[in-house]
């Protein structure tokens, strides 16, 4: 499994940073409860992505995975070496 965690030199939250976890089987996107109680998680299975973006912007890269299902992931904030990183594993997987 590889985790990569959003960027706090582009504005990331210091202490609950977006994460996206790449496993062998799934895409998994976590993002921390605005209370800080738990996490919101989107996982997707490589079987069903249809598509991975990336949009490079001033303050950072935004991530969307596509699914065939109705499940996107949009995440943002990223490093741009992640971002590419992410997109390489998910598409070698596809």
């Amino acid at each position: 499994m590889t985790v990569f965690k959003a960027a706090i030199t582009r504005g990331a939250n210091p202490i609950n940073p977006d994460t996206i976890e790449i496993t062998d089987r799934f895409a998994i996107f976590k993002k921390r409860r605005i209370y800080l109680i738990g996490y919101n998680s989107i996982m997707i299975p490589f079987s069903k992505i249809s598509s991975v973006e990336i949009n490079t912007g001033f303050i950072g890269t935004k991530i969307i995975i596509h699914s065939f299902g109705e499940d996107t992931i949009t995440a943002h904030r990223f490093a741009l070496k992640d971002a590419k990183q992410i997109k390489r594993l998910i598409e070698n997987q596809l």
